[in-house]
């Protein structure tokens, strides 16, 4: 990763490691009548950044196209965010203006698309990522879009970066957003999710997250992004 190389280590959630996530799969597992062999536990992380700061998010971000280590790295550096440390990138330190992580859950709309990718209906990417700020407290199993989109985007593609990765059986998709994005509602972003498309109309959804703290943004004077990590457990 040239100047921004980073050792990856451990991950760990304000003390909630990769084994307590395992845990929490089973305990569920001996909580419920039913007995799943597979569980999604996903973490959303929404945020905005100093346009002086965004130029180098945007190149790691970037980076992590091509190198999943980055990627990993860049979650790490959500977390320390998220603990109100600073973290340095290339030759900057430095911090989001705002940061907000929720715990929410993958859809039934997107479990779907799996299912029939696992009898051979492939082809479908969940390599788009939207923003928005409906009035919502949780995500429901049933939600089938955003409540209010502002902006949605193709990862992979996006001038400002992004991408959408795997490491063994954890999916990371990661997506800034411009500067010029509207300013919502309230000047506040409570919800992203994950997506196949960028059409209304036709697209899927994969994951949807709320934030019970969100994200301000105002057109112009910051830049927006979210990320999202997916955890697939076995018993």
């Amino acid at each position: 990763m040239n100047n921004m190389q980073a050792p990856v280590s451990e991950l760990q959630f304000l003390g909630i490691t990769k084994d307590d996530i395992q845990q929490i799969f089973e305990e569920a597992i001996k909580n419920s009548q039913f007995k799943p062999s597979v569980m999604f536990i996903d973490a959303s992380y929404m945020y905005t950044f100093h346009l002086d700061d965004f130029e180098i998010v945007k190149k790691f971000n970037i980076l992590g196209r091509y190198d999943i280590d980055a990627v990993k790295h860049w979650h790490i550096c959500l977390e320390r965010w998220y603990n109100d440390q600073t973290v340095t990138l290339g030759d900057r330190t430095f911090k989001p203006i705002a940061i907000s992580r929720s715990f929410d859950r993958v859809v039934n709309e997107g479990l779907e698309m799996l299912a029939t990718a696992l009898i051979g209906g492939g082809g479908t990417v969940f390599n788009f990522r939207g923003i928005g700020d409906g009035v919502i407290t949780e995500a429901s199993p049933a939600d089938t879009d955003l409540y209010n989109a502002i902006d949605v985007i193709n990862v992979d593609t996006a001038p400002e970066g992004g991408s959408f990765s795997r490491d063994g059986t954890t999916l990371y998709s990661v997506g800034n957003h411009a500067k010029t994005v509207l300013t919502p509602v309230d000047n506040e972003f409570t919800e992203c999710a994950m997506f196949n498309d960028d059409e209304e109309a036709t697209r899927k959804i994969l994951d949807h997250s709320a934030f019970p703290v969100p994200i301000p943004h105002t057109q112009n004077v910051d830049a927006p992004g979210s990320t999202t990590v997916i955890y697939l457990c076995s018993s």
